[in-house]
């Protein structure tokens, strides 16, 4: 098959002065085969996540963008974040732009001579890495734990979430497995990687203590499991109802997507009044969802973690390989996803766009579709 000489990509991109941050459709050369391991992927499908969110824009304020140009929103940074603007999230260099995306879906279309590469060739698969997803194609180890193959059947967008929601949610339970813990404390367990923990923690038999904000998020997570364990933090006894089930579930391990604010405090202190205190770390952040300071203390913070998905893949390969092929045998059941809109490249660099998929609201997950070309409705 003939690749185009050109594709396109969704670049992310700092001006020389740092006043403002160019998230832009733009063209580059279509990657080639280099390596006898090298596939080319024509992307199909990718999720919009947090993740992705931050790498594109940073510290900047997205929701205050503008658009000076067709295929171009420009956000504005603040003075006092500009030297944060040398590198992404994950410390690599902004210098030429960032192609933006880190996870997706699609078909292989070329191969190097490689016979496990040559295999993939019209296969569905999904791929994770740093960036390249949000664009046509896409270039991958074809041998790598960076391509998972689907089975027979799975399209590319049942298989666009592959990586970072059910690999995080399966990190999780392995983190409270190696560190000696038997139950978990959930955040945002809502949102798309809270329902993916909650049916792990189903099948796998392990006691779930759900975090959410509203009624119908809570209905959301009965409508999964009907004995779920779940706790409103919107609810005036919510500290005592959380710590009460903490000690029923014997619940000694937390992670926390919303970062700032007042959440991780008050769930150390339900340890506390749960007599649930363990040594070493108790609550873990992966996310920033509240970007107001965190109210915790000196003594809370020797008690917390960060955690990230890719500094935990560097070290467990193994696992992470074995969490993946589980993904794969389980992507249409414990790790289905479910998406509110899907949009084009060219759709998610307009203003009508951003102002749905950055405001990152819980039960609302797009998609991109990179070869779709009209704009879907909001």
């Amino acid at each position: 098959m003939a690749l185009p000489k050109e594709m396109s990509v969704l670049l992310s991109d700092v001006r020389p002065d740092k006043t403002f941050l160019d998230f832009s459709l733009v063209k580059r050369p279509t990657p080639t085969i280099e390596k006898p391991t090298d596939v080319i992927i024509r992307m199909e499908a990718a999720p919009i996540n947090p993740s992705d969110i931050g790498v594109i824009f940073g510290a900047s304020n997205r929701l205050a963008s503008i658009q000076e140009k067709p295929n171009c929103i420009s956000a504005p940074i603040s003075e006092k974040f500009r030297e944060s603007f040398e590198k992404d999230i994950y410390g690599n260099s902004r210098k030429g732009g960032t192609v933006c995306g880190n996870e997706g879906a699609g078909v292989v279309v070329a191969a190097g001579s490689n016979e496990k590469a040559q295999a993939l060739i019209g296969k569905t698969v999904a791929v994770f890495g740093s960036g390249g997803c949000y664009a046509t194609y896409r270039k991958a180890n074809g041998v790598s734990n960076a391509i998972l193959l689907m089975p027979d059947g799975v399209s590319p967008r049942m298989a666009a979430s592959s990586f970072v929601n059910p690999l995080t949610a399966l990190g999780f339970v392995s983190t409270m497995r190696e560190e000696g813990h038997s139950s978990l404390v959930h955040t945002a367990a809502a949102s798309q990687l809270g329902q993916m923990l909650l049916r792990i923690c189903m099948k796998d038999k392990i006691p779930l203590v759900n975090v959410v904000r509203r009624p119908e998020q809570e209905a959301l997570l009965r409508a999964i499991d009907p004995a779920a364990i779940i706790v409103n933090q919107s609810a005036p006894s919510f500290k005592a109802d959380l710590a009460n089930a903490m000690k029923k579930n014997n619940a000694t391990l937390a992670f926390d997507a919303t970062g700032g604010g007042a959440l991780s405090a008050h769930i150390l202190d339900a340890f506390d009044e749960a007599s649930q205190v363990r040594d070493g770390i108790q609550l873990y952040n992966y996310g920033g969802l509240d970007t107001s300071p965190s109210t915790m203390t000196t003594d809370h913070r020797a008690r917390n973690g960060f955690w990230l998905l890719p500094v935990w893949q560097a070290q467990h390969r193994k696992e992470f390989a074995e969490n993946a092929q589980r993904v794969a045998r389980e992507i249409t059941s414990t790790f289905t996803s479910s998406y509110t809109a899907e949009v084009g490249l060219q759709q998610a660099v307009t203003l009508p766009a951003l102002q749905v998929y950055a405001k990152q609201e819980t039960g609302k997950k797009y998609l991109l579709n990179p070869q779709a070309t009209e704009f879907a409705k909001l």
